[in-house]
């Protein structure tokens, strides 16, 4: 099973961010229970060492009788002796590192002391533990066989601790208050550090939506600056190419129409004939050729301010006002209160392109408003032939028509879906052709709800 990663930035680097210090304070933690156990063993094998010296060095000038008092006399709550004891070849000992270290620190000791001689035995753990063994031992048995000049014999008792537990209640809490704190500290930090770039997206957004939006602020870490940057010099380039381009058709369209206006006249004042006739057509095909181009155009750089739309209302509305002229269309809106932020006269324009079109090829219009988690489906079926599969793409394109769509009664240029297409991506929406399985086509607008 694959590891969940999540989606967004800003959570991976919180989640690396949380993830690399937590570890690296389990890491420090380790090693310093390590160290620390080590550390205190060692200073009490010393310190054991220098207390058994001390006691010895005491009573070995005295008989036994009375060395035993002074022994008895020297005991602790944490060091006992034992007068009488069998010898240390008949105690379980362990040898391990500890009880290695314990005999050289012991040995070492007495060599002040050369006619005495000093055996250790150690029982309990094998070695220092930082998690608390299975059979409950937390510490180190020690015996200390000590043998005078004299052949008497004593034996000096302790406990040393080893590792103290690392889980422990006060660890835990201590893990989860430092996560806590780490989590804030990179939700702060790795928050101002990815606003930049939230920035940038969402300038993108509304740069597709108008070539007019607000500049980026070029700020923020070296990175993201250059990309605001360049974010701003490509937004700048493009808006300028794009009203360069809307003016020149402007002005070209200008000069076309007066042109064509003084073709119109001149044929309208011709005699009635099959020549002024075909004349006139081809005027009117001009003048819609030169229409279309400019609706065209005017998909890529609407004048029309962005304003909440109710989709509803304006679906219903354009059905009726289109029954009210005698065209055959049908409305199916469920009754809904959905507001989205786009230009309504725009999208009503693309959405009265595809109704003609499902009149004009279809027969009919059957409109549907659906609507979805995370958007609204605008569809129009009509009762016509359909587009070849292979096609319902390529009619999107500019200019492109469907052969059966050119013939002189039909005076389309092909823009009409390509035109509503630029409407619908503006807002961040999809328009998807498909045939449908009784027959007929549908074109759906999906509009995002979250645009």
């Amino acid at each position: 099973m694959s590891i969940p990663v999540p989606r967004t930035l800003k959570v991976r680097a919180i989640t690396i961010f949380c993830a690399v210090f937590l570890f690296s304070q389990l890491a420090s933690l380790l090693l310093f229970e390590h160290n620390r156990d080590k550390a205190i063993i060692l200073a009490e094998t010393a310190d054991l060492a220098d207390r058994i010296i001390g006691i010895v060095g005491l009573a070995r000038g005295f008989p036994p009788e009375d060395r035993n008092r002074i022994l008895a006399a020297a005991e602790t709550q944490f060091l006992t002796m034992f007068p009488e004891v069998v010898s240390i070849e008949e105690v379980a000992c362990q040898d391990n590192d500890f009880s290695r270290h314990m005999s050289s620190r012991i040995s070492a000791a007495f060599g002040e002391l050369p006619d005495f001689s000093a055996q250790v035995c150690v029982r309990g753990l094998d070695t220092p533990q930082l998690l608390k063994a299975d059979n409950g031992l937390r510490g180190f048995d020690v015996l200390v066989f000590i043998n005078f000049p004299d052949s008497e014999q004593t034996v000096f008792h302790t406990v040393l601790p080893a590792g103290t537990p690392l889980l422990e209640d006060t660890v835990i809490v201590y893990f989860a208050l430092v996560g806590l704190l780490a989590l804030l500290l990179a939700w702060l930090l790795i928050q101002r550090a990815t606003a930049p770039l939230e920035r940038l997206a969402r300038a993108a957004d509304d740069f597709g939506a108008t070539i007019d939006s607000v500049s980026l602020n070029e700020d923020g870490p070296l990175e993201v600056a250059r990309a605001a940057k360049a974010f701003n010099r490509m937004q700048t380039r493009l808006s300028l190419l794009i009203k360069n381009q809307t003016e020149m058709l402007a002005a070209v369209s200008h000069d076309l129409r007066s042109a064509v206006t003084r073709l119109q006249l001149r044929a309208e004042l011709l005699p009635d004939s099959d020549d002024r006739n075909g004349l006139l057509r081809g005027i009117s095909d001009m003048n819609a050729m030169i229409k279309s181009m400019l609706e065209f155009v005017r998909g890529y750089n609407p004048s029309e301010p962005l304003r909440n739309v109710n989709i509803a209302a304006l679906v219903e509305s354009l059905c009726e006002d289109m029954r009210t002229e005698g065209f055959p269309v049908t409305c199916h809106c469920p009754d809904i209160d959905v507001n989205i932020v786009c230009r309504g006269t725009a999208l009503r324009r693309g959405l009265q392109n595809i109704i003609d079109n499902a009149i004009k090829y279809g027969e009919a219009a059957e409109v549907t408003l659906t609507p979805e988690p995370q958007r609204l489906v605008i569809g129009v079926d009509d009762r016509g032939p359909g587009i070849p599969d292979d096609q319902l793409k390529a009619v999107l394109e500019p200019f492109y028509r469907l052969d059966r769509a050119r013939n002189q009664e039909s005076q389309g240029m092909g823009l009409g879906l390509a035109i509503t297409q630029n409407i619908v991506q503006t807002i961040g929406g999809e328009l998807v052709l498909s045939n449908r399985a009784g027959g007929g086509l549908r074109v759906e607008i999906r509009v995002p709800l979250t645009y």
